[in-house]
């Protein structure tokens, strides 16, 4: 039997193999700033190794000269020989010197240049890693632009449908927010040309700006107006002073200033008042429950009669001239309690064609009451702002006189002249800029009915 051939064996390809050990980017750095610093050693070390050497061959011969000049001259062969030897042992000694300072110099410039390449290693690693960052920050940034952009162009064939139906002052509002929308465009488009100046910078934090227009700073802490809110501000006890009087009437919104009547500057600070386009009121006085206390010239007392009330009214507002738009009492919790006496004084309201603010000195009041009887209205004082002659305590009042203007669309505060001059008119100034930002009117009492 022919003994059977072995079939050829087929030749397996050798299969690829998976490198079993992944190599480190910052080691391999490191190891070969290692190498560098261990190379630069070593050089240093030969060169200073192979120094000495040529400084050796040049003592010799100077030793070979020095010997035979000895020979010549035997006598100072111990003189100089002596010389020689120090000279000799101050030449080694700064040489050793030299050299440790020298291999010490090296070394540490070795280290340097090693630290250095490190850190450089590192500061690249972390370049790459931030433009990484910044690349993948920008291209989300410009994905959600163009998305914004899409959804901007699907919308607007409805504009366009809009457009056909709506008036012209619509078309004119769509106009100016397709421009609006260009610009927004031309927005995400800058960030691209920006991309490659910035490539080899460190990314910077965003910060959002807002519009200085749109921000109103609240010094006060006033809040939105509610309800067509409107705020009265009413000064008593005008015609003592006019030097006072003028740090209201300056104010640059409507106040009404309520004067005394029968005293020295009573004439000339109703002028003052019409001059300066303020609303003028009389302020007539009126006995208190405390018969003790004096009202002033030209008062309401409980002992006249209802003529004589009328009379006396009348004069007053005739002395005021022909610009007064109304009155309210000037304490008169006595008077104010008494139905009848009120009639009376409504009824030179009513035949006068002004208003009356019944300024609420005593809470049983009965103007309300005779207002009813004649189907009149009258105005009621809410707010007292300067019974305590303090900043803080004005200031609570008159938010407080806000909060009610708020819930009823109407508020009356009330202030003296000369009792709070010093701080009013200028807490006054202060809180108008904010007032008028937030949407509440000053008006004059006349404005209320």
């Amino acid at each position: 039997m022919a003994a059977k051939k072995s079939a050829p064996k087929k030749k397996r390809s050798p299969k690829k193999r998976k490198p079993k050990v992944r190599l480190d980017n910052k080691k391999v750095m490191a190891l070969a700033a290692v190498m560098i610093f261990i190379c630069a050693v070593i050089l240093s070390i030969s060169f200073l190794i192979s120094a000495p050497a040529g400084k050796v061959s040049q003592t010799k011969e100077n030793a070979k000269e020095k010997a035979a000049a000895e020979k010549q001259n035997p006598t100072s062969k111990k003189q100089s020989g002596k010389k020689e030897d120090d000279k000799n042992k101050i030449a080694e000694n700064q040489n050793s010197k030299n050299k440790k300072t020298s291999a010490k110099k090296e070394i540490s410039q070795g280290e340097k240049s090693a630290k250095k390449e490190i850190s450089k290693n590192e500061v690249q690693q972390k370049n790459i890693i931030q433009k990484n960052e910044s690349s993948a920050i920008k291209n989300s940034s410009i994905k959600n632009s163009a998305e914004k952009n899409s959804s901007i162009k699907k919308s607007e064939p409805n504009k366009t449908e809009e457009k056909k139906s709506a008036p012209n002052f619509e078309n004119k509002n769509e106009g100016k927010s397709s421009a609006k929308n260009n610009s927004a465009k031309t927005e995400t488009k800058a960030p691209q040309k920006n991309e490659t100046k910035n490539e080899n910078k460190i990314p910077q934090k965003t910060e959002i700006k807002t519009d200085s227009k749109n921000e109103t700073k609240s010094k006060f802490n006033i809040p939105p107006a509610k309800n067509n809110a409107r705020v009265c501000f009413i000064i008593d006890d005008g015609g003592q002073k006019t030097t006072n009087l003028r740090k209201y009437t300056t104010l640059p919104f409507p106040i009404t200033i309520a004067v005394l009547p029968g005293l020295q500057f009573t004439k000339e600070c109703a002028r003052i008042v019409v001059a300066d386009k303020k609303e003028l009121m009389l302020h007539q006085p009126m006995q208190a429950q405390n018969l003790k206390m004096n009202p002033g010239p030209c008062a309401v007392l409980p002992d006249m009669s209802l003529t004589e009330i009328y009379a006396i009214i009348s004069r007053n507002l005739a002395e005021l001239g022909p610009h007064v738009k109304g009155f309210n009492n000037h304490e008169g919790s006595l008077i104010t309690t008494d139905l009848n006496m009120m009639g009376a004084v409504l009824d030179v309201a009513s035949d006068n064609k002004i208003y009356f603010v019944d300024s609420r000195t005593s809470k049983d009041t009965m103007a309300p009451f005779a207002a009813l009887e004649r189907d009149m209205k009258i105005l009621e004082r809410e707010v007292f702002i300067d019974d305590i002659i303090d900043r803080g305590e004005m200031l609570k009042q008159i938010l407080r006189g806000i909060d009610i203007a708020n819930k009823k669309g109407k508020v009356i505060m009330i202030g003296h002249v000369d009792k709070s001059a010093k701080i009013l008119p200028e807490l006054f100034a202060e809180l108008y800029p904010e007032l008028k930002a937030k949407g509440y009117r000053l008006v004059f009492p006349s404005q209320l009915l």
